[in-house]
């Protein structure tokens, strides 16, 4: 899979570019930073309300009810929509830090990763939600040189990441 590269990005073939798996990245001693499992809160907390909104219904005797059909509605498209939305997302999420460049992938439906070059990354942020402060997860931004931000959410480790991230640059200034 091709990858898309900063405009100031040097000039690499993107064919050379491509985000190892976990295997891979392990074995390489490449740091590899993934998705948190907290992307499956929503879909989880929309699954136990409707349910539970299911069974108030089914115990008052509303059960054909245009609310009920609602409802059963929402459980049986909403719900595993969500559900392959966050399988999507937690597959695609993908971070590795090498001594030069930062590749990366937004998740899913974004399809291209992005590689940049450590020298254009300004500054490094961590940002977390109510479930990253919850759970551990979080969002890493990177503020380039150019004044674009790059946002990497979900992951699942983000100071380990911004750690890496710091390392690189400084590693690349010295």
């Amino acid at each position: 899979m091709p990858a898309t590269s900063h405009p100031e990005a040097d000039s690499v073939d993107p064919e050379d570019i491509r985000i190892l798996e976990r295997r891979e990245a392990r074995d390489e001693c490449i740091p590899l930073f993934t998705a948190h499992w907290h992307l499956f809160m929503p879909t989880v907390v929309i699954a136990v309300l409707y349910s539970i909104c299911w069974a108030i219904l089914v115990s008052i005797g509303m059960i054909d009810a245009a609310l009920a059909r609602m409802v059963v509605i929402v459980m049986a498209i909403g719900v595993p929509l969500l559900a392959a939305h966050a399988f999507l997302r937690y597959q695609t999420i993908r971070l590795q830090v090498s001594d030069s460049h930062v590749y990366c992938h937004p998740g899913w439906p974004k399809d291209l990763p992005i590689d940049l070059p450590v020298h254009i990354i300004r500054e490094v942020r961590v940002k977390r939600g109510l479930s990253g402060r919850l759970f551990g997860g979080g969002t890493i931004v990177m503020d380039l040189t150019t004044g674009t931000k790059i946002v990497i959410a979900d992951l699942g480790e983000p100071d380990a990441a911004k750690n890496e991230i710091e390392r690189a640059i400084l590693n690349a200034d010295a």
